[in-house]
């Protein structure tokens, strides 16, 4: 660009073009962590390559390893992550004292929504891949979500069956029966990608169907 005398107007210099701001250690984590997880829904993927994952969030390889160590600690942050957003929605809002049926309700859609939802078949792709080459890693999983939440809704079963609402003699396999009645054969569409999420109005066909159907089998009679 030619300086015009006349306005005295001058070439732009290149440092009035703005830097972009330059992220801070906890900003480029999230950023990280981020791009990973919508690369993970987007490609079908447990973990997205590193590359891919950089040219979304910016910096580079070098970020990553100071951020998470390598490809591993991101997949351990990310399971961390996606695990923080969905397992909490299994034991909040409910407890042993409640009505049973609304309970079970509760449970069954806590438990659908967040198994069946873009993250939670996320997250059960790095569960499965853990469980071969970090069966430690898969068991403390199972303990801190699933086998927690299973507790809970035997715990909730058997003071059931103290107050002689139903009559079970095991409230934790009872427990896990139901909870595979919830999942049924749609948690194995959703795995394998043969179906969208389920709307809000199949989430409550389908639940309410699963708890009438378990609590003719356990009501005492």
């Amino acid at each position: 660009m030619q300086h015009d005398k006349r306005s005295g107007v001058g070439p732009t210099p290149a440092s009035a073009t703005p830097k972009p701001r330059r992220l801070k250690h906890g900003e480029r984590r999230a950023a990280l962590l981020r791009a990973a997880k919508e690369l993970s829904v987007e490609q079908n993927v447990a973990i997205p390559s590193l590359d891919a994952i950089i040219e979304r969030a910016g910096g580079s390889r070098r970020s990553i390893y100071t951020e998470f160590g390598g490809k591993e600690g991101l997949r351990d942050a990310l399971l961390a992550e996606i695990s923080g957003e969905i397992l909490p929605a299994l034991h909040e809002g409910i407890d042993r004292d409640m009505d049973l049926r609304a309970a079970l309700i509760h449970f069954a859609r806590s438990l659908v929504s967040a198994l069946m939802s873009e993250h939670g078949i996320g997250m059960s792709r790095l569960i499965m891949q853990d469980s071969f080459s970090s069966p430690a890693r898969a068991r403390t999983f199972y303990a801190k979500g699933p086998g927690k939440g299973l507790k809970l809704l035997a715990d909730i079963l058997e003071a059931a069956r103290a107050r002689g609402e139903i009559a079970v003699k095991d409230c934790a396999s009872a427990a896990a029966c139901f909870s595979g009645m919830v999942r049924g054969n749609l948690y194995l569409e959703r795995v394998l990608r043969l179906r969208p999420p389920l709307s809000e109005a199949e989430i409550e066909a389908h639940v309410d169907t699963v708890v009438d159907i378990f609590l003719e089998g356990v009501r005492a009679r």
